[in-house]
């Protein structure tokens, strides 16, 4: 498994002067085993969150683990 770096423009939910809606940048930190798997992950946590949102960017990282305080997070390790 890899991380990959996934980079997302959403709609904010607000709009400029000429009703156009805005769009903002999001990064997301994704575990998986190819760029496929790791877009399907962000479009599921992303659905029914926003208007929209568009997929920009997906690199591969060079992280090899993430580590989790044990107590803070014991309830979803």
């Amino acid at each position: 498994m890899s991380y990959y770096l996934v980079k997302v423009n959403f709609e904010s939910g607000e709009v400029n002067k000429a009703g156009n809606p805005i769009y903002r940048k999001s990064e997301f930190l994704v575990s998986g085993d190819s760029v496929i798997e790791c877009e399907k992950k962000v479009a599921g946590y992303m659905d029914g969150t926003v208007g929209g949102f568009e997929t920009f960017q997906i690199s591969k990282t060079k992280i090899e683990s993430v580590i989790y305080d044990k107590e803070k997070y014991e309830d979803i390790i």
